[in-house]
């Protein structure tokens, strides 16, 4: 299964484009982002990131739901299948760089979470999500202040 999920994610990734050839390092650049969260309960968390990104699923399966969010991958796994024994909100923070802070304010108090106030910041605002499995994601906003 994680084979063919490896093959699904290679034949839709999105490419990037190249960098020129004389800034090219002896190492493979990066070439896109991804994060996944794990959760226990795939098909309400497909609701709530389809109704906080307002897209649907670039791949969906069973236990791996893909959003393309700004040329990557957005997923949400099954935890028993893909993170067996970590507990809930306890991985890393995806941190994703928004235009509307506003609009993923009202996307995700409509979607059913408590979404706390934009903090705002010289420089930078920003708006703390936990999604209905205890993961915090992060969006924020620069401000040229």
């Amino acid at each position: 299964m994680r084979r063919f999920i490896a093959l699904a994610l290679a034949a839709v990734l999105p490419t990037a484009p190249v960098a020129d050839p004389t800034e090219q390092r002896e190492t493979a650049p990066v070439m896109a982002m991804g994060a996944y969260v794990p959760t226990d309960d795939m098909e309400s968390s497909e609701a709530f990131y389809s109704a906080l990104f307002d897209s649907a699923p670039a791949i969906g399966l069973p236990d791996f739901v893909a959003f393309n969010v700004a040329g990557g991958w957005f997923a949400i796994v099954s935890r028993d299948k893909y993170a067996p024994g970590s507990e809930a909100g306890s991985g890393a923070v995806p941190y994703l760089q928004s235009a509307d802070l506003e609009t993923l304010h009202a996307r995700a108090s409509a979607a059913g979470v408590t979404a706390p106030m934009i903090i705002e910041e010289p420089g930078i605002h920003l708006l703390k999500i936990t999604d209905p499995n205890g993961q915090l994601i992060e969006f924020f906003r620069l401000t040229g202040q």
